[in-house]
Formats: structure tokens, C-alpha cells, sequence
């Protein structure tokens, strides 16, 4: 009696654990806007429940980004420019994409579509979006504007030529350095340059 139990036990509990699935990393899910994602979109939530950040067009309400969040972690997303609707899927036991939080999946939508765009030649303006339970009801309590500015700069890195550069002849390397030759072994000088790149810097504006 006690084995046919626990067997019964466990057909009742092999469903449930095939209905949970692994939570995917935080980040970004999929991206169907066909446009380069380079705006960014900030979320602070507490722990204790997990989302779903759908970017959908207002005027159709298809979705064209999606974005996973972990309850309580740091969540910084790229999206693309564009006006969009941000809807919100949350809960607690991850399901699958289709499913999401099974019956449990709560769902919240910022009141009007959010604007990413270029301000200017520099900067981008993105949103940061605070989302907290207040008496069993999700809410979204900020949406702020944010201005990123991006400056470009070129960095440069002492780099050496290869080990073995050719050995320029001694009257070159007085006229072009103004060193004499060595002798001996070493004979030939390393020479070195500087390796320039251009640099992308991008920063809250002030």
C-alpha cells in the first residue's frame, strides 16, 4: 500500500514538473522590429516575481521586442527608436514563452506609448520605468525620460612592432630618430607606434 502510494504521489507531481521550465537569463528574448536596437530602456522592480517586457506597436498591438526580467536585478534593455507601447507580463513560475506564468501571469501596461528617438546629433532619449506591488495590484509608478549623450573619442595604445622588424641602415635611423646604431646582438631597435581608435562613450546627460 505505502509504494502505490508514492507512486500515485508522483504521477500527481510529474505535470507540475513539466509544466516549469528554466528561467531564461535577463535580457533580451527576441527582436522582430527589424530595426537596430540602440536606445535604452531601464526597469527596477523588487524580488520576489519575474516579467516580461513586451515593446508593442500602439496602433496595432503587435508585439516586436521582448525582454526578460529577473524580480529585483538591474534590467538595462536596447530597444529600438520608435514609438511603443511597453506591456508587462509578470509571476512567479516561469512557463515557456507561450504559456509565460501559466494562470498565475499578471499583466500591466504604461498608460501612454513611450518615445525613443534621437534629441539632437547626440543624444538618445530612453526611459527608466519602476514597477511596484501595492496591495496585491502591480503598478507602474514612474516613467521617466531619460537623455543619454554620446561623445566619440580616439584612444590610442603604445603597441611594438613584431619581433623581428627589418633593420633600417644606420643613417636612416640617425635622420628619422636621432639615435646612433647599436652594436652587438641588438643590433636592430624595437620600434613602436600608436595604435589609434575611435571610442564610443555613453553617459546620463547632466
Amino acid at each position: 500500500m505505502p509504494g502505490r502510494l508514492i507512486a500515485l504521489l508522483l504521477c500527481l507531481l510529474l505535470p507540475l514538473q513539466a509544466v516549469a521550465e528554466e528561467r531564461p537569463r535577463a535580457g533580451l528574448l527576441w527582436n522582430r522590429s527589424g530595426l537596430p536596437a540602440t536606445f535604452p530602456l531601464q526597469v527596477k522592480t523588487l524580488p520576489g516575481k519575474d516579467y516580461v517586457v513586451f515593446l508593442t506597436r500602439p496602433e496595432t498591438g503587435q508585439p516586436v521586442m521582448a525582454g526578460y526580467i529577473r524580480g529585483g536585478q538591474f534590467f538595462r534593455l536596447l530597444v529600438p527608436p520608435g514609438t511603443w507601447q511597453l506591456n508587462f507580463a509578470h509571476g512567479r513560475t516561469w512557463q515557456g514563452e507561450e504559456a509565460l506564468f501559466g494562470d498565475e501571469t499578471g499583466w500591466t501596461a504604461t498608460e501612454e506609448p513611450l518615445e525613443f528617438r534621437i534629441i539632437g546629433t547626440s543624444r538618445r532619449r530612453g526611459h527608466l520605468i519602476t514597477l511596484i506591488e501595492r496591495n496585491g495590484t502591480m503598478k507602474i509608478v514612474d516613467a521617466i525620460p531619460q537623455q543619454w549623450c554620446q561623445t566619440a573619442w580616439w584612444s590610442s595604445e603604445l603597441r611594438d612592432f613584431p619581433e623581428e622588424p627589418p633593420s633600417p641602415d644606420p643613417e636612416t635611423l640617425r635622420r628619422l630618430f636621432g639615435v646612433a646604431p647599436k652594436t652587438g646582438l641588438d643590433a636592430s631597435p624595437r620600434l613602436r607606434y600608436l595604435d589609434l581608435e575611435l571610442q564610443n562613450y555613453t553617459r546620463l546627460c547632466t
